[in-house]
């Protein structure tokens, strides 16, 4: 079936008459007719009863009209929506981030910009660990990873761009005797019992907190485990134990708790931007494209 056999239908089916039907298409009579009937044949339904006196529609040819006209509209609208996906303007951006990727305006101006700028993108984001979303990359299950690393870190087939430095905080009860501190160093807590991550969750913060505590000679002390950044601060202002918690979630002003920058050199961790090498989804070279207009000039420090 083809779509002129649409239009010849249709036309017939709007006249109730082979003869007015040809002049409006601007062909012959006789292959009108003829295209009908192989249509009919193809379909296996009479769509036209005939008579000497009048044409009239089956009631499978009702139903045809309808149909006919659906694909033709559809037809129709089918080069712009395929442009629209060449183009990254619709379709689907799946974005990963960690707990605090959201709490940084490197992640949240480019979302909002994005959002505006190409309002028929669905964009679905989804919230998991580090190591959770490089996985999630390589299998393609995300496009963009906004992820917490160490300075330096690498990945085969991935991109990694830092887009900002945080400090690491030892994150105390305000009425702990060192709350009052300026600066702490990791030392300077090896004998409070800690709240880390579970290491099953994959999250950056605790292998960049056990590699500083084994610097510094000591094991930390793990009292509880905890998988969301909110527990850790509750757990910490209830006195079960410290944490250590990237910068900016002090933005959050818990109370109860205090956050006390840790002095040391290497007491950060990077916020990144992660897509796979050689990525070429239109949506996601837009996000970046926008991504690098809102950020242009921020430095990652």
């Amino acid at each position: 079936m083809e779509f002129r056999h649409l239009r010849y239908f249709l036309a017939v089916a709007e006249e109730l008459h082979f003869t007015r039907a040809a002049e409006k298409l601007n062909i012959g009579q006789p292959p009108l007719s003829q295209q009908i009937q192989a249509l009919e044949q193809e379909l296996g339904v009479l769509l036209f009863n005939r008579t000497r006196r009048k044409v009239a529609l089956t009631e499978a040819g009702e139903h045809f009209v309808i149909k006919a006209r659906e694909m033709l509209r559809l037809s129709s609208d089918l080069p712009a929506e395929l442009q629209a996906i060449a183009q990254g303007k619709s379709g689907e951006l799946r974005i990963g981030f960690t707990t605090t990727g959201l709490l940084v305006d490197e992640l949240s101006e480019p979302l909002k910009a994005f959002r505006r700028q190409f309002p028929a993108v669905r964009v679905t984001l989804s919230e998991m660990y580090s190591q959770q979303q490089f996985t999630a990359l390589l299998n393609e299950d995300i496009d963009v990873g906004y992820i917490r690393v160490t300075p330096g870190t690498t990945r085969d087939g991935l991109n990694i761009r830092v887009l900002r430095r945080d400090q690491l905080c030892v994150v105390l009860p305000d009425d702990h005797p060192k709350a009052a501190c300026k600066t702490l160093t990791i030392s300077d807590v090896k004998e409070e019992p800690f709240i880390f991550y579970p290491d099953t969750a994959g999250a950056s913060v605790p292998d960049k907190v056990r590699r500083m505590c084994q610097k510094s000679g000591f094991t930390p002390y793990v009292v509880q485990e905890a998988a969301e950044v909110l527990t850790h601060i509750g757990l910490v202002g209830a006195g079960v134990g410290v944490s250590v918690l990237p910068r900016p979630i002090d933005q959050l002003k818990p109370k109860g708790v205090k956050f006390i920058p840790l002095a040391e050199d290497d007491a950060e961790l990077c916020m990144a931007i992660v897509t796979r090498k050689g990525e070429n989804n239109p949506r996601t070279l837009n996000f970046l494209r926008l991504l690098t207009g809102v950020n242009a000039g921020k430095s990652p420090g």
